[in-house]
């Protein structure tokens, strides 16, 4: 079923105008239709807890685990029709850290790419970027990534290091984060200032034209030794024409 979003409006217009002009708009909670202290979203939140441990780190690290999934996306109305699409490897071969590399992850489970939040967010960065760059249809790739620090292990946001992922635009989504130092994405664009800033709130995202920007995360450490575990969940959503 196509989802409603707000599309248009001040706030909106803001947004379209910094990812078409800046290259990237930064967004908060409060630019989806979630209500981050609710049920649904603690539901949405807890798919984190079963993710896998991505194996095809070539510097063999185990701070990162995660689910791939793909959905076809069609104008429909106010918002988009979603379909799954069939799992498959994933490929960049634009950046050397992967390049050659079909990696494999483990699948978002079906059901959970009907979650209510998930489309919500899909359909806003939707909806932005096709005021930037229309097509009839589009693919959307979806990576449920938790990022890991323990004693004396860093955990890795990017271990690819500044770079362009190879799609039309990113929505980074932070999900959680827990007793957690670093994490600071920087976005770099030429001829301009880079940009810096920490994702900290629940939503808290940035959508990017990955092809007019370069970006990175740092590491992400241990705040509080006896804070419990640290982790940086996000959601990343690559949207791309069909």
């Amino acid at each position: 079923m196509p989802e409603n979003v707000r599309t248009s409006g001040p706030a909106a217009a803001d947004l379209v105008a910094g990812l078409a002009g800046d290259g990237f708009a930064r967004l908060s909670g409060q630019d989806f239709a979630v209500d981050t202290g609710g049920a649904a979203f603690r539901d949405f939140r807890a798919g984190w807890e079963d993710l896998v441990l991505d194996g095809a780190l070539v510097d063999g690290g185990s701070y990162r685990y995660r689910r791939y999934g793909r959905l076809a996306a069609v104008p429909s109305g106010a918002g988009f029709e979603l379909t799954p699409l069939p799992h498959r490897t994933f490929r960049q071969d634009g950046i050397p850290m992967w390049r050659s590399n079909d990696r494999l992850f483990a699948p978002i489970e079906p059901a959970f790419l009907d979650d209510r939040c998930l489309r919500e967010i899909i359909t806003t960065d939707l909806s932005l970027a096709a005021q930037v760059r229309s097509s009839p249809e589009w693919t959307v790739g979806l990576h449920m990534i938790r990022i890991v620090a323990v004693a004396g292990e860093p955990g890795l946001p990017t271990p690819e290091g500044r770079h362009r992922d190879g799609h039309s635009f990113v929505g980074m989504h932070l999900v959680r984060r827990e007793n957690s130092a670093g994490g600071e994405s920087a976005i770099y664009r030429d001829g301009l200032p880079d940009v810096q800033f920490t994702l900290r709130d629940p939503l808290e995202s940035v959508l990017v034209d990955d092809t007019a920007i370069w970006h990175e995360a740092s590491p992400i450490s241990i705040l509080d030794p006896a804070g419990g575990r640290t982790v940086r969940d996000m959601l990343l959503v690559d949207v791309n024409p069909a």
